[in-house]
Order: structure tokens, then sequence, then C-alpha cells
């Protein structure tokens, strides 16, 4: 994967297949270091309901990132990546475009 690079993992409606029906989409974003990172999805719904990021792996994060928030504007969710210096627990924003975020959006079916 590329920075940025978004991969839909799964796709699919949660009722009967009609336009505007719930959709549930899962897959992995690549930080892009810009935070933040945008996961677009017009294509997939209408709108966002809800939301889910995680970082990918099993292994403790370290300090950059130490965690991923996000934020919901229409259909894209934006990820934002946040660090700490080690000493100082502040956390503040990361650059880092190496790190896979897993994600789960919801929403009216286009």
């Amino acid at each position: 994967m590329a920075s940025g690079d978004i991969i839909i993992t799964s796709s699919f409606i949660a009722a009967r297949g009609f336009q505007g029906d719930p959709k549930i989409i899962t897959g992995t974003v690549q930080l892009d270091g810009g935070n933040p990172t945008p996961i677009t999805l017009a294509g997939e719904v209408t709108a966002i309901t809800s939301a889910v990021v995680s970082i990918e792996g099993s292994g403790a994060p370290g300090d950059d990132p130490v965690l991923v928030t996000s934020a919901v504007s229409g259909t894209t969710v934006n990820v934002y990546a946040w660090l700490t210096n080690g000493t100082d627990p502040t956390m503040s924003a990361s650059s880092d475009s190496s790190r896979l975020v897993n994600f789960i959006a919801i929403g009216p079916s286009v």
C-alpha cells in the first residue's frame, strides 16, 4: 500500500438491497501523513451515520502514532493520528505515513 491508499475489504447492504438501505463498509487505509487522512466513500453511501477506526497490528503501537480518532464529514471519514514524545503524555498530531488503520463505516447505500 502507498500512503493514503484505501482498500475496501467488504461492503454489503444490511437489508433488502434497495437504494437508501443501510450499507456497512469495512476496509484499511494507510495514513498519508497529512492528519487527517481522508477515507472518501461517496461511491458507496450517500452519508456516513457512524464510523469506527483502529490501528492495525497485534503489538503495542509505540509513541507514533499511539492513537487514532475519526470525524465524519458527509461521505468522508477523516482519520486523525496522534503521538506522544515518550516522556510527555500530551498528544500532538502525527505525520506518520506508513501505519495501517482499519475502518468500519455505515450509511445509506447509493
